[in-house]
């Protein structure tokens, strides 16, 4: 087979001349995988960053470092002393509603006091301080004090009840009675309010 003088050494100029386009065209594909990724990751972390702007702009301490490890420690520490504030005034108030339905009596003062202070959490329900007035009455009670708050849909209830004029007197048989009258009082309230004007149900309790 013939051979063209210098026709070699032109294919060969030809190859090389070819080798650097084909190298750019395949950077340019494995270049684009990365700078999306990259882009993605600027927009963590700047979203991140923000949040960890917000997180400092509420903190009552202004003066702690701006590392976002001490931004967190100062974080965890506030949400907890917050957490044991809360709990403290939950404590000490007492005419604060619970999350969860509780009924509580006991007698006031000791020894001989026929005073009963009785405590109700619930759902708020319309006509529950009447019923609860009526069912003391039914028992030969007598309300000396009622207290009532309500947080949202639930309601908390303190009635002073002195049991010392009824039949039951005071004692484990007055205290009893007494609470046989109260879920008298919260079942007659939730059946009139077991339907109200917007269709909402009223939960059955017992206690």
């Amino acid at each position: 087979m013939c051979s063209i003088p210098g026709y070699d050494e032109y294919e060969k100029r030809i190859r090389l001349n070819m080798a650097p386009e084909k190298e750019e065209e395949n950077n340019n594909n494995s270049a684009a995988p990365n700078r999306s990724h990259s882009e993605a990751e600027r927009r963590r972390r700047k979203r991140i960053n923000g949040h960890l702007s917000t997180l400092r702009s509420l903190l009552p301490n202004s003066t702690i470092k701006p590392d976002k490890a001490s931004l967190l420690a100062e974080v965890v520490r506030s949400i907890r002393e917050m957490k044991s504030v809360a709990a403290e005034m939950a404590a000490n108030n007492e005419i604060m509603p619970s999350e969860t339905d509780e009924l509580k009596l006991c007698y006031c003062g000791g020894g001989n006091s026929s005073v009963i202070k009785v405590a109700l959490s619930c759902d708020e329900r319309k006509g529950l301080m009447g019923e609860l007035a009526g069912s003391v009455r039914a028992v030969e009670g007598r309300v000396v004090r009622a207290e009532m708050a309500t947080v949202g849909e639930r309601t908390k209830n303190l009635l002073w009840v002195d049991m010392g004029g009824g039949a039951a007197g005071g004692g484990e048989e007055g205290m009893s009675v007494l609470r046989r009258a109260v879920r008298i009082g919260v079942d007659r309230a939730a059946a009139v309010c077991q339907v109200l004007p917007d269709n909402k149900r009223t939960r059955l309790s017992q206690y």
